[in-house]
């Protein structure tokens, strides 16, 4: 599961549709034989018929026999979508590590790095991260935490599992802002590579108030 996301911090130029629905029924089909222990352990709640899950400062609710996740009454977008269904049919239970390696230094992902920088990082610090009052702005957005490190650092919960930490550098009179962001070492055991990169989008257009 790919994308990319637009100047204005958005997901968007998906790939084809086919593409996305495969891919959406193949996680449904792996949900459905999911444990409720599993899902609870994922930190999602069961609610009546939906699985209620938190995501950033929001709540997802997932009926797991459709696929379908919606958030405040609304269908989230594919990528919210897919990502969500994939991360709750996970099988594995990594031990809890805080975010303090980058995307680049995951096993598998070294190939990916300088796609994931323009992808993420750059994207960042061209929208939310462009300045310490848009960050700032950002943070209250996402429910994120202010932190100890660079010029400014945050702290978010993507998905119950899965903590990320964001180091910012503000611009000076020859370089222009930049940044980092720091995931668990054991998210390869939620999530895969793609997923990584997706999830790592979708929480820049979320900083730079892009819808689910």
């Amino acid at each position: 599961m790919t994308g990319t996301t637009g100047d204005d911090g958005r997901v968007g130029v998906p790939p084809p549709q086919h593409n996305l629905a495969t891919a959406r029924a193949k996680a449904v089909e792996s949900l459905q034989s999911q444990s409720d222990e599993q899902m609870v352990w994922l930190g999602a709640r069961r609610a009546g018929d939906v699985w209620r899950l938190p995501v950033l400062s929001s709540i997802f609710e997932i009926d797991t026999s459709t696929g379908q996740v919606r958030v405040d009454g609304q269908d989230v977008r594919p990528m919210w979508q897919i990502l969500a269904l994939h991360y709750l049919a996970g099988r594995n239970r990594p031990q809890d590590r805080p975010p303090e390696t980058t995307f680049a230094n995951l096993p598998a992902a070294r190939t990916y790095a300088g796609v994931y920088a323009n992808r993420v990082n750059r994207r960042l610090c061209a929208t939310a991260g462009r300045d310490r009052q848009s960050l700032d702005t950002a943070a209250s957005f996402v429910g994120a935490e202010h932190v100890e490190g660079a010029d400014a650092a945050l702290e978010a919960r993507f998905f119950p599992r899965v903590p990320l930490r964001l180091l910012w550098y503000a611009a000076d009179d020859e370089l222009p802002p930049s940044c980092t962001l720091l995931l668990p070492a054991t998210i390869e055991s939620l999530l895969c590579v793609e997923d990584i990169v997706v999830m790592s989008e979708c929480f820049v257009s979320r900083l730079s108030g892009g819808a689910f």
